[in-house]
């Protein structure tokens, strides 16, 4: 993993748009790119309330095969949501995922002053939560018909990692 240089916003705008990539349980959202860019340019894509860093696969020279993000869900919530997702079809079920959360868990237990960390997975999408499920996140409850997907409303699968349940950071 590694943060996000101004040389890859070309091709992580165009990885993050490609529909034609994304599986069966992606919820549509799409920057509109001057947006994307600007959050680039203002802070990085790392700061207070939002952070996003790039996965990467170390034997084909870096190259970039998703994002891990985490950002501040709600002014009275304590912790950070994280997002993720690999870009292509043909990465995913790699174990990019698993080694990438559980690094990055760490690494935001070690770095901000939270005691936990949560994220949601869209209802029937078991390889997402099993990803979760290795890293130590837990079930904590569904948020029923929370989403808007493929014309109908879903239910979100919300699994968290207190402070405590997280494996410290190992380089």
């Amino acid at each position: 993993m590694r943060t996000v240089r101004e040389c890859d916003l070309e091709l992580i705008y165009r990885l993050m748009t490609d529909v034609s990539e994304k599986g069966e349980y992606w919820l549509i959202d799409i920057p509109a790119e001057p947006a994307f860019r600007r959050g680039f340019s203002e802070r990085g894509f790392w700061h207070e309330n939002f952070g996003r860093m790039l996965i990467t696969d170390k034997e084909q020279e870096g190259r970039i095969v998703g994002e891990i993000i985490y950002y501040r869900n709600a002014d009275y919530r304590a912790g950070y949501e994280v997002g993720y997702q690999i870009f292509k079809r043909e990465d995913r079920g790699r174990g990019y995922m698993s080694e990438s959360l559980a690094l990055f868990s760490a690494f935001l237990f070690e770095s901000k002053p939270i005691p936990r960390l949560q994220l949601t997975v869209v209802a029937g999408n078991e390889a997402s939560r099993k990803v979760a499920e290795k890293c130590g996140y837990r079930y904590e409850g569904t948020l029923r018909k929370a989403a808007f997907h493929a014309g109908k409303y879903v239910d979100l699968e919300l699994l968290g990692l207190v402070r405590g349940e997280c494996l410290p950071l190992q380089l």
